[in-house]
């Protein structure tokens, strides 16, 4: 295991950054990529870094809030390609503050009833963290209810140890103030990590490694690397990039829900991890390009790296930028217990797929 991708991992894994909320993880993208690249903030929240082309070496600063203007058509002496991976996550936000100092709230992105109850919060206010728990009444104080039941979000509440409104407001807690679960990041068996945000911090990480690695290429036309909003909650911070702008090709970042797990029925054939990335060729809103997957193959073959290929639930932004036309292909790393407080996945299989990114662009820019 390669203990700086370990910890580069955990550095943004630790942010927070539920969906509509990604200010963090935005913010350190920018100070990642430095002020040798310029850098657009879009209207949605999506951070754009251009490469090659007319924009290779493109002025200094730290980027544009202004909108894309209309689709943009890449340099025209060469292939576009745009790499996109989404930076936020599922968690919630305060709905009410009860008079008794409790706190309600409503969950954001695809996250289970199952997982919310007991667990350890975090409220990031304007004042700083203030944290709490997800109630859960004892069993022994379960009369006329079955203990065992799964108890649904809106009938959950946060205790972070108040007994008044006035008292939780004092400790910086507000209305809309995003909350996360807590994170604990470890590793397992000397191979793999596990922790909740691995999707897609995983597709995070490797975005900022591609740009180290392509920072000092040159390229014959456009390379896009965008991260990118809102995806848990349907895809919309790709919908706006399919909708103002143009790529010959794109690769979606994105964790791969796979059945290599206990417990679980073979309906999906599984990826394993630990055995490469995978190409997500069919999942339930789009079927990938035959032809960049051929191309991939190609690359992965001559670079003798690992590649999987999967079918798997679920959808990434790779369904959103493919109705702009563009050759589309979700590329990521195979995880279990997707969504859950303990994701899982094989640093060998993030280190593996950085290579295949990296040698993918520069194919189709050679």
């Amino acid at each position: 295991m390669s203990k700086k991708l370990y910890d580069d991992l955990k550095e943004v894994i630790m942010l927070p950054g539920i969906s509509g909320y990604e200010d963090a993880v935005r913010d350190y993208v920018r100070k990642y990529v430095g002020k040798s690249f310029k850098t657009e903030e879009d209207a949605i929240g999506n951070l754009i870094l251009n490469m090659g082309g007319s924009a290779q070496g493109q002025g200094k600063g730290q980027g544009s809030t202004a909108p894309t203007q209309g689709k943009s058509q890449g340099s025209g002496k060469g292939p576009s390609i745009a790499v996109v991976a989404h930076m936020d996550e599922v968690g919630m936000v305060v709905s009410n503050i009860l008079d008794d100092g409790n706190i309600k709230f409503k969950v954001i992105g695809g996250i289970y009833d199952q997982m919310l109850a007991a667990r350890p919060i975090e409220i990031h206010t304007s004042k700083g963290i203030v944290r709490g728990a997800v109630g859960f009444n004892a069993p022994h104080l379960s009369v006329g209810r079955d203990p065992k039941e799964i108890i649904t979000w809106d009938k959950l509440t946060i205790d972070i140890g108040t007994r008044s409104k006035k008292e939780t407001e004092a400790l910086g807690v507000k209305f809309l103030d995003p909350v996360i679960i807590k994170k604990d990041y470890f590793e397992v068996n000397k191979k793999m990590v596990c922790s909740r945000a691995l999707d897609n911090r995983v597709g995070v990480t490797a975005l900022l490694k591609l740009f180290d690695n392509l920072k000092k290429s040159k390229f014959k036309g456009k390379v896009s690397l965008i991260w990118s909003v809102q995806e848990e909650i349907g895809l919309r911070g790709a919908t706006v990039i399919a909708n103002t702008m143009n790529f010959d090709y794109v690769i979606a970042l994105d964790t791969y829900s796979t059945t290599d797990s206990p417990g679980l029925e073979k309906f999906y054939q599984p990826v394993f991890l630990g055995k490469g990335p995978v190409l997500r060729l069919v999942d339930v809103r789009m079927i990938a390009s035959p032809r960049f997957r051929k191309l991939i193959d190609k690359v992965a073959k001559t670079g003798k790296i690992p590649l999987q290929y999967g079918i798997t639930g679920g959808s990434t932004d790779g369904a959103a930028m493919q109705t702009s036309g563009a050759l589309t292909m979700p590329m990521g790393i195979p995880m279990r217990y997707t969504h859950s407080a303990t994701e899982m996945v094989h640093l060998d299989d993030l280190d593996n797929l950085i290579k295949l990114l990296t040698a993918t662009v520069k194919h189709v820019q050679s």
